[in-house]
């Protein structure tokens, strides 16, 4: 359960850390002084070598895709660090009707 809290920590810190170099580059318009490279073009050609491969192309975006899944990123589960998920609204509330 460890190595599986970690791994989440670790996914999710690498998509932060993309998102917000592809925020700072877009409200700094092109390569910026303090980030190593190019995110978003780095990015492109990725995506664009990915579908030049294919078949293999494919089953790597799944197997990526399912990685991901499986260690609950875009899913509603509670975070790695231990914050809870929200719960669904209670339906025997008054004032609902079924």
């Amino acid at each position: 359960m460890r190595l599986y809290k970690s791994v989440r920590r670790l996914i999710e810190t690498g998509l932060s850390l993309v998102a917000i170099g592809i925020v700072v580059q877009a409200l700094f318009v092109g390569k910026v002084v303090f980030l190593p490279d190019d995110i978003v073009a780095d990015i492109s050609a990725k995506v664009a070598d990915l579908g030049g491969y294919g078949l293999a192309g494919i089953v790597i975006g799944g197997a990526i895709f399912c990685l991901f899944m499986y260690v609950g990123v875009w899913r509603g589960e509670p975070k790695a660090a231990g914050e809870e998920a929200s719960q669904p609204p209670n339906s025997d509330a008054p004032g609902k009707s079924p």
